[in-house]
């Protein structure tokens, strides 16, 4: 028989048994800066809380979408991994990142308003546009680095432990995330590693994912010019009823006839009733009102039988109903149609009631 072969631990375990020794070797050597982080730590987190309530609350008043806005400190293996990797003299005054927020809004436009948010809330140590260092690495991602301090209208006792702490915060559109994480997988940094038949391919990818923010912030625009128009139409009641029935025409109707704010948690609805619309052959916002004014007299029907019921269970209760829902009570005047939508039980008796009235 040949001899045995050594045994060999996979790329991964190896990396992980490696890392593992020199987070072993950062015990036995320097136990007081380990000792230093795990105490400095919980402020470091409270730091990230107060940052990250800051930011909703500003970026909500500001009418700005998100797909993620959240922090995180530094864990122990990264601060250790870290070390390890850039040899630093001093972590505490040289690492900027022990507390970290992500801002990751929908549309480039939005990250001028969310940087004037940043600088009025807080005092800025540095800034970085990471689109300035694309020369040498051009297929980096494009976002805008902060690092800050709590600003000087944040006081009393619940700020004064963390005054003098740094927080870095990433602002981003959502393509300008999936390249970062795409990026931070790569075993590419720089364009001089990479093969030289890779270059064209990864310049190439970066350009279309600016493209795709481009082409996102049209979108919008567009999206702006229709709604624009939209509501200008409601001037005359007779053009406005014209426009196709889409999901943001059927909000502008709604509001238009009803004098309502459509809410967050309404739009579910929403979706909903435009799906049962389409369904039914409804294509312009005045076959809507068509489908209104044939079945009025089962509305009234129906609604009075709800506001009873509800009377009888919950005497108490509110005897009030959301005006839009009458939309989809006309289109329940067909008894075919009642199952798209989600009625409970005091609604699907109401029908029955007046049903037997028509």
């Amino acid at each position: 028989m040949g001899r045995k072969a050594a045994h060999r631990i996979p790329a991964e375990k190896k990396g992980t048994a490696t890392s593992s020794v020199r987070t072993d070797d950062m015990w036995t050597k320097n136990p007081a800066i380990i000792k230093k982080f795990l105490d400095a730590r919980p402020e470091f987190e409270q730091l990230c809380t107060e940052v990250e309530y800051i930011l909703k609350k500003k970026v909500s008043a500001a009418h700005i979408e998100t797909s993620f806005l959240g922090a995180r400190a530094k864990t122990l293996n990264s601060f250790l991994e870290k070390l390890n990797r850039k040899n630093y003299t001093d972590p505490f005054n040289q690492l900027d990142d022990l507390a970290g927020v992500r801002i990751v809004c929908l549309y480039s436009s939005d990250i001028p308003n969310i940087i004037d948010i940043i600088r009025n809330e807080f005092d800025i140590v540095q800034e970085i546009d990471k689109r300035e260092e694309l020369e040498a690495n051009k297929f980096g991602y494009i976002g805008n680095h902060f690092i800050v301090r709590l600003g000087t209208n944040y006081s009393g006792t619940r700020y004064d432990d963390l005054r003098t702490l740094r927080c870095e915060i990433q602002v981003r559109t959502v393509v300008q995330d999936a390249w970062s994480i795409i990026q931070h997988h790569m075993v590419y940094k720089k364009e001089s590693q990479v093969p030289s038949n890779l270059i064209r391919k990864l310049n190439g990818l970066a350009g279309l994912f600016e493209t795709v923010d481009d082409q996102f912030e049209f979108i919008r625009m567009q999206r702006d010019i229709y709604l624009d128009s939209v509501r200008v139409s409601k001037n005359e009641p007779n053009d406005f009823l014209e426009n196709e029935l889409n999901y943001d025409s059927l909000v502008e109707f709604m509001q238009w006839r009803y004098d309502e704010v459509i809410e967050e948690d309404e739009r579910e609805m929403v979706s909903t009733l435009l799906d049962a619309l389409t369904e039914i052959g409804i294509l312009k916002l005045k076959d809507i009102k068509i489908v209104l004014e044939k079945n009025e007299k089962f509305i009234d029907l129906a609604t009075e039988a709800y506001l009873e019921i509800c009377q009888e269970e919950f005497p108490e209760g509110d005897r009030s109903i959301w005006e839009p829902i009458k939309i989809p009570i006309a289109i329940s005047a067909n008894p075919e149609w009642r199952s798209k939508f989600p009625w409970g039980s005091f609604w699907i008796n109401a029908f029955i009631q007046a049903d037997k009235k028509l």
